[in-house]
């Protein structure tokens, strides 16, 4: 028995997966063996019941004459015409002659009728729907038909359409975040150096009409913002030309613990002119003098690590440089003596456009910072991580690894 479902239900999928040429052919002979079968048992039947009436009318010995002279029993005339047996005789006979046609008719449409139900019926209405989803702009659906004919492989292919218009949507959706994400980290790096630019022109506006400044001091400090100004314009041409913070170039290149010291200092000046709150900073001196970085980056993530620290400071922040010789590591850290991070934000505050709001008023700003300085950490081998002080306030440290390939 087993067997024989087995083999029914193979012969049922290869009935389902045959092509409309060859459905509509079997359509075609299953017809034509119905209506030859129902028409050869309607020919016995009508010519036994006239063989009957025959019979009944004592005319079966004269029949073959009467055939022979007059043709079709139905078109000869004689006394007993249009008597009941005779309209028995006309009808039968007329059946028995016409029954093919009249089967053929009623059976073609059922045959439309079926072939329609059962090939046509559901993957239209599974390709309409479909087609009306994806007018909507709406993917969220599955085409799916178990059926290999034409209809088949044309659900298969509005499935393969679908799913390449989720991937285009998907993609198109990941450009424009990254695009989004690209532009806030534009606005969100052009703070920093704008507010030291801002911070050595309040200096010079402060000491230079009292004639506080040298020659010397006024014509260092243009240099630095002249050197400043440079960099928002290297850095304006390079964010022009890429799509995501992943393609920010990295070019690393050998530079001493000095240069960067001095750099450092130089941010530190320019904000303590600006800002309410103080900033400290202090550096433990390697023994080694030489650092293998990307200086801009390293300098982007100080200051974005500055820049959301002035937030929530309360009176100080201090910013702490140091070398790790045993991991080749160079480690920035800025503390503030702020409320510190919540728990909330511990867990996100590394993620991109997290912002949390207090007292349910938003927060204004991008909620990108540190993200950026993370990613940058990356491409030097580093990380950045966040934490509270046992003093309290926020501690941020990033890492880089600073040290070339070939370095043992």
């Amino acid at each position: 028995m087993d067997w024989l479902e087995e083999q029914t239900e193979k012969l049922r999928i290869y009935i389902r997966n045959l092509s409309f040429r060859k459905a509509m052919i079997a359509y075609i002979l299953v017809l034509a063996a119905a209506v030859c079968g129902l028409s050869y048992l309607t020919m016995i039947f009508c010519w036994h019941c006239e063989m009957g009436i025959w019979e009944r009318l004592g005319k079966t010995e004269s029949l073959p004459l009467i055939v022979y002279q007059k043709g079709l029993l139905w078109s000869y005339q004689h006394h007993f015409l249009y008597t009941a047996d005779e309209l028995s005789l006309l009808c039968f006979d007329f059946l028995r002659v016409w029954c093919p046609l009249i089967y053929a008719f009623p059976g073609m449409i059922l045959a439309i009728f079926l072939f329609y139900r059962k090939r046509l019926a559901r993957p239209v209405t599974i390709l309409e729907d479909s087609v009306e989803n994806i007018r909507r702009n709406n993917l969220d659906f599955h085409v799916s038909y178990d059926c290999r004919d034409e209809l088949g492989m044309l659900c298969d292919s509005v499935e393969a359409m679908r799913l390449e218009l989720l991937h285009d949507k998907e993609e198109m959706w990941r450009l424009m975040e990254r695009q989004k994400e690209l532009n806030a980290a534009f606005a969100h790096d052009l703070r920093t150096p704008l507010t030291v630019l801002r911070g050595y022109t309040d200096l010079l506006a402060r000491y230079v009409p009292e004639g506080k400044v040298s020659q010397e001091k006024l014509r260092s400090t243009l240099e630095l913002m002249t050197e400043h100004l440079k960099r928002l314009e290297d850095y304006s041409r390079t964010m022009k030309g890429i799509r995501s913070i992943e393609e920010i170039p990295f070019s690393p290149e050998r530079i001493t613990f000095q240069s960067m010291d001095k750099k450092i200092k130089e941010v530190v000046v320019a904000l303590n002119q600006v800002r309410d709150v103080k900033i400290l900073y202090t550096k433990s001196m390697p023994p080694r003098d030489s650092l293998y970085l990307d200086d801009s980056l390293a300098m982007e993530v100080l200051g974005n690590m500055l820049s959301n620290a002035i937030r929530y400071a309360g009176k100080q922040i201090e910013v702490l440089s140091d070398y790790d010789e045993g991991n080749r590591e160079w480690i920035l850290t800025v503390r503030d003596d702020g409320p510190g991070f919540s728990e909330e934000q511990l867990d996100k505050a590394l993620k991109p456009y997290y912002k949390e709001t207090e007292d349910g008023v938003p927060d204004e700003h991008f909620g990108i910072g540190l993200h950026i300085c993370r990613e940058l950490c990356k491409k030097h081998g580093g990380t950045l991580n966040v934490a509270n002080s046992i003093w309290g306030g926020a501690v941020v440290t990033a890492s880089f690894l600073a040290g070339t390939p070939q370095e043992p």
